[in-house]
């Protein structure tokens, strides 16, 4: 998996709980939240997905597409 930037409270201490820049440069405009990570970490934890291996999942809101 290839986590972004997601408001973590490190991420909020970082920045003193302005994450409006931050999520300004990230393509969807936000910065990730939590959830949304943990998300990913359940549906790969999953039976659904038993079968899946060597995958490079980026969990970032585009910020790797917006680097290319």
């Amino acid at each position: 998996m290839q986590p972004g930037l997601h408001a973590t409270d490190r991420l909020r201490q970082l920045y003193q709980d302005d994450l409006s820049a931050v999520g300004a440069n990230i393509p969807t405009g936000e910065v990730g939240r939590p959830k949304d990570f943990g998300a990913v970490v359940a549906f790969l934890c999953s039976d659904a997905t038993r079968f899946v291996t060597g995958a490079a999942i980026p969990v970032d809101g585009g910020a790797y597409q917006g680097l290319l």
